[in-house]
C-alpha cells in the first residue's frame, strides 16, 4: 500500500534501520536478506532525498532527517500496532496474546510469581514473557517493547499512565549467627557495620534506599555489591555483614537462608510501586485485563 507515493510496508523497514543503525541487523530485525535491506535503503533514500544513514568509519551514523525521523515513526507505526491488536471483546480464556512484563527481581519473586499461576488458570493459552528491569525500561516502553511496567513510582515514564499497586518498608538482615547484633540496629551500628548491596542495570544504579541516605549525608560501608535483591541473603550467610530490603521480600528469603529480618534504624520513606502501560495501549483489553489482574494480586497480600 502507498500514501504519498511511499510504500508503508517500508516505514517498518526504516524504523529498524534508525533504531539498529546497521544494515544487517536491520535486516535481521524484520526478517529480510541484507540484499532486499540494502535495497529497501536504497528506495527511501530516493523517496526522502536524503541518504538517511551514512558510513562513518566502523558505524553508521543519521543524517539531521533521519534523526528528525525517530519519534514520529515509531509513533506512528506503535498506533497502527494498536489499531492492528484491538478487538472488541477480549476472552482469556481462549486468548492466545503475548503480553511482555518488566519488574524488579523483587517485584517477580513477590508478586509476579503468584500472578502467574493465576494466569495460568484464567487465561491457560496466554503468553507471558517477564523481563528484569533496566534503566532502558522506560525506552522500551515507550518503543512498545513492553506492555506492562512495574516500576517505583519516581522511576515513571511520565507521559504515559500509571496506577499505585503496592507500597513496601525496608528492613534488615542479618545471620542469624551474628551474635554481635542483637533484637534491635541502633543507627551508629548500622553504619558501621559492613554491607551487601545492590546496584541494578548495566550503568550500576543505586537503589532507593542508598539514595536517600546519600542525600542525607549518611554513608555505608559496601562490602559487597549484588545485582540482584534476590541475591543479597545468600551473601550474608556466614559473615557479620548486614543488608537493607525490601520488607516483604527480607520476610519471604531470610529465613530459608538463615537469617534474621530486623528493623531498619534509618527512617526511609516507603517504597511505592506503580504499573504503566503505554497511552495507546488505553483499549487494549488484553493488557487492561492483565494489569487489574496483577492489581488484585497486589491487593490480596497486602491485606
Amino acid at each position: 500500500m502507498r500514501f504519498n507515493k511511499l510504500d508503508l510496508n517500508q516505514l517498518v523497514l526504516l524504523d529498524a534501520l534508525i533504531s539498529e543503525r546497521s544494515v544487517v541487523r536491520a535486516a535481521e530485525r524484520v526478517f529480510l536478506s541484507q540484499p532486499a535491506a540494502s535495497n529497501g535503503l536504497a528506495r527511501l533514500r530516493q523517496f526522502f532525498s536524503d541518504e538517511l544513514l551514512v558510513q562513518v568509519g566502523r558505524t553508521m551514523v543519521l543524517t539531521p532527517l533521519g534523526e528528525s525521523l525517530v519519534d514520529p515513526v515509531r509513533d506512528v507505526l506503535l498506533r497502527i500496532q494498536a489499531i492492528t491488536t484491538a478487538r472488541p471483546t477480549f476472552d482469556p480464556a481462549t486468548s492466545s496474546r503475548k503480553i511482555r512484563i518488566e519488574a524488579s527481581d523483587y517485584v517477580i519473586e513477590i508478586l509476579l510469581s503468584d500472578a502467574l499461576r493465576l494466569f495460568w488458570e484464567a487465561a491457560p493459552k496466554m503468553q507471558f514473557e517477564i523481563s528484569v528491569l533496566t534503566e532502558k525500561s522506560r525506552e522500551r516502553l515507550e518503543d512498545g517493547d513492553a506492555e506492562l511496567l512495574i516500576v517505583p513510582d519516581f522511576f515513571n515514564a511520565a507521559s504515559h499512565p500509571s496506577e499505585p499497586l503496592f507500597e513496601d518498608t525496608f528492613s534488615c538482615l542479618v545471620w542469624e549467627g551474628n551474635k554481635a547484633v542483637k533484637k534491635r540496629l541502633t543507627q551508629e551500628q548500622y553504619l558501621e557495620m559492613g554491607h551487601v548491596a545492590c546496584q541494578w542495570g548495566i550503568e550500576r544504579v543505586h537503589t532507593i534506599d542508598e539514595t536517600v541516605m546519600l542525600e542525607r549525608g549518611l554513608h555505608r560501608r559496601r562490602e559487597v555489591v549484588a545485582p540482584s535483591f534476590r541475591l543479597l541473603p545468600r551473601m550474608l550467610v556466614g559473615t557479620g555483614r548486614i543488608a537493607t530490603l525490601h520488607t516483604r521480600l527480607a520476610h519471604a528469603l531470610g529465613p530459608s537462608c538463615g537469617l534474621r529480618v530486623l528493623p531498619c534504624p534509618i527512617d526511609l520513606p516507603p517504597l511505592k510501586e506503580t504499573i504503566q502501560w503505554h497511552k495507546y495501549r488505553q483499549h487494549d483489553l488484553a493488557v487492561l485485563w492483565v494489569k487489574e489482574q496483577i492489581k488484585a494480586a497486589a491487593q490480596r497480600f497486602c491485606t
